[in-house]
């Protein structure tokens, strides 16, 4: 259980790492282009964006994983 609780906790970091980081950065050059603060102001974007993201990882993971499952069983 402990390395179950381990790896999910690992998965969504990876996860939430990957998709907020790519998201934030093509928002913030949206909005300001690519410009002498860009850097700046994506890690900024990004530093909101993480934390959130983890959080619902975290909670809703099992709960995506469970509707897939359910969709998967169901059609067989």
């Amino acid at each position: 259980m402990k390395r179950e609780m381990l790896a999910h906790c690992l998965y969504c970091l990876i996860m939430s790492v990957t998709m907020t980081g790519c998201v934030s950065v093509t928002v913030t050059i949206i909005n300001i282009g690519f410009s002498d603060t860009l850097i700046r102001e994506w890690l900024y974007a990004w530093s909101i964006a993480f934390p959130i993201g983890f959080i619902l990882l975290l909670l809703l993971s099992p709960l995506f994983r469970r509707i897939v499952d359910s969709i998967i069983v169901s059609s067989r």
